[in-house]
């Protein structure tokens, strides 16, 4: 599942991109930033949790390091059972060991504390359905010499409002609602531009919820087809779902979201 682990810490560089751009108040305090998104697969009957809880303060416009949050504690804590699991910091403000074996129908919650504040959400692991096939097409929408299709197939989870995040890798991202296609069978094209023959292209399905989704949606609109991709600054930042227990003014940036995924490997022809 290393290929799954890429495709989770590409997401975590994509939404923790914000900046915050103050005008006003050049010298006023950076805020913190939480990006954790922890994935689940099934893995063949062996299940794996795998994620990232990455800590970092907001920067003026045009600094081009974005400075980790040090010293900080983060934890996850199983609110079926009450365990409490502490994270251990691998790098300056990032955390990738120490997670629960998640199950679904449970609350997690995160709990972060740094600089005398305490930062936490609750959130439930989100299904996905396995993806069924990808195989390359011969289609394209503009331009034959420039365009390789892939075609994706996947069944649609039964009996529910489902929301998908699909990562085609190379920054490219894609929420889906199942609200025309519920309960269906369904299979639909990518094109990549400017790959070639032999080259390896990784696509995950990832089960999120309607506020996630949302949350992706807008970063997605802010960084703009022009705006130099998701690793712009945005015009302006996305808030999550992560709240302050301790000063409630003093919000964070960021998102804490639990979902179950599946990655097939295609190799360009």
């Amino acid at each position: 599942m290393k290929n799954g682990l890429r495709i989770l810490l590409s997401l975590f560089l994509f939404i923790g991109c914000e900046e915050t751009i103050d005008l006003d108040l050049p010298s006023s305090e950076p805020k913190l930033v939480i990006d954790a998104i922890i994935g689940f697969n099934q893995n063949d009957g062996d299940p794996i949790t795998i994620g990232q809880v990455k800590l970092t303060l907001s920067a003026p416009f045009l600094q081009e390091e974005i400075p980790p949050a040090e010293n900080a504690t983060v934890e996850i804590i199983d609110e079926e059972s009450g365990q409490t699991f502490p994270l251990e910091e691998s790098d300056a403000g990032v955390f990738i060991d120490g997670f629960p074996e998640l199950e679904f129908n449970r609350d997690y919650t995160l709990v972060v504390n740094y600089g005398g504040d305490t930062y936490t959400a609750t959130q439930q692991l989100n299904n996905s359905p396995p993806i069924n096939s990808v195989e390359q097409g011969d289609g394209f929408l503009f331009d034959e010499e420039e365009e390789t299709e892939v075609i994706i197939a996947f069944t649609d989870l039964p009996n529910e409002l489902n929301f998908y995040l699909f990562s085609f890798g190379f920054d490219n991202f894609l929420v889906v609602e199942d609200e025309f296609f519920e309960d269906s069978n369904i299979t639909f094209s990518y094109f990549y531009e400017d790959v070639e023959p032999g080259d390896l292209l990784t696509i995950t399905i990832l089960g999120i919820d309607k506020e996630f989704g949302t949350y992706i949606d807008l970063a997605l609109d802010q960084s703009g087809e022009n705006g130099g991709g998701p690793f712009a600054t945005p015009p302006a930042t996305v808030r999550g779902n992560i709240i302050n227990t301790t000063t409630p003014d003093n919000f964070p940036f960021g998102y804490f979201a639990l979902s179950e995924f599946d990655t097939e490997l295609l190799t360009v022809e």
